[in-house]
């Protein structure tokens, strides 16, 4: 189970709430307390919206009481956080493993996020900086007016290689197709280490592909209670919670789960 401390309410001051492209934004909070818990790259907080619902959303970055989350507009919730500004929401957590390993130093690692799966990679790269790794990061979009540029926004991202693929084809500086399509474009052997974020449909083709390298990919289900008691989170075909032991899992952990269960959530 997790700390006691991160299943406590703790409020949270909007400092900034600002659009970035298309139904996509950063929010920016200060804990107005000190109790938190510095969290690992890929665990996540469920952040509640007075009076509408409670979301889980990535971190995209974290620096001694301040946090920001990026996100896009999906549903209710994520629309009526986007109006919150100067305003106290409430998060619980943070919750799930996320990812603990330590990288090489001067490794090279493959990052590939489809869409808002860009949200917890800043805070990757910032938290391995200490590592000196190469990241490259293949980004997917369906259209254009999903890209902004994130260097500006995580000025520690200035380093890292970023190649942006769009269904619609409108991105003249990167390819044209399906995330999925640019990864053929790409020798995965020449990395050390691969890291796939976005959608489960595309993390099943992942997985699929390269399943002899078994990836890691960050996995998409429903979270309610994020604490390990409700089961809305329960990984079929395995032994595995996401709130608990995820979100990070190798593609043999859970493939089974991404047969049967793949969507373009």
């Amino acid at each position: 189970m997790s700390n006691i401390n991160n299943r406590i309410m703790k409020a949270i001051k909007v400092l900034s709430n600002v659009k970035l492209a298309k139904d996509t934004y950063m929010l920016e909070g200060m804990f107005l307390s000190n109790i938190y818990e510095k969290p690992n790259p890929f665990s996540f907080f469920m952040v509640w919206v007075p009076r509408v619902d409670e979301i889980p959303l990535s971190i995209a970055d974290f620096d001694e009481g301040e946090i920001r989350f990026l996100y896009k507009i999906k549903g209710e919730g994520t629309k009526a956080l986007s109006n919150h500004k100067g305003s106290i929401i409430g998060v619980r957590g943070p919750f799930g493993k996320g990812i603990k390993i330590k990288p090489g130093i001067g490794s090279r690692w493959l990052v590939i996020a489809g869409g808002i799966g860009i949200a917890p990679i800043p805070y990757l790269v910032k938290t391995w900086k200490i590592y000196e790794v190469q990241f490259d990061i293949l980004w997917g979009v369906k259209t254009i007016e999903e890209i902004f540029d994130i260097k500006t926004f995580f000025p520690y991202m200035e380093r890292s290689r970023i190649i942006i693929t769009t269904e619609d084809c409108h991105y003249k500086n990167g390819y044209c197709g399906l995330i999925t399509d640019a990864l053929k474009h790409m020798n995965v052997k020449d990395y050390d280490g691969i890291i796939a974020v976005g959608p489960n449909n595309m993390l099943k083709a992942i997985c699929l592909d390269l399943y002899e390298i078994n990836p890691y990919i960050s996995l998409e289900t429903i979270v309610k209670c994020g604490i390990g008691i409700c089961g809305s989170c329960y990984i079929k075909s395995s032994d595995k919670l996401l709130c608990i032991d995820g979100p990070i899992f190798r593609c043999s952990e859970v493939i089974e789960y991404l047969k049967s269960n793949s969507s373009n959530s």
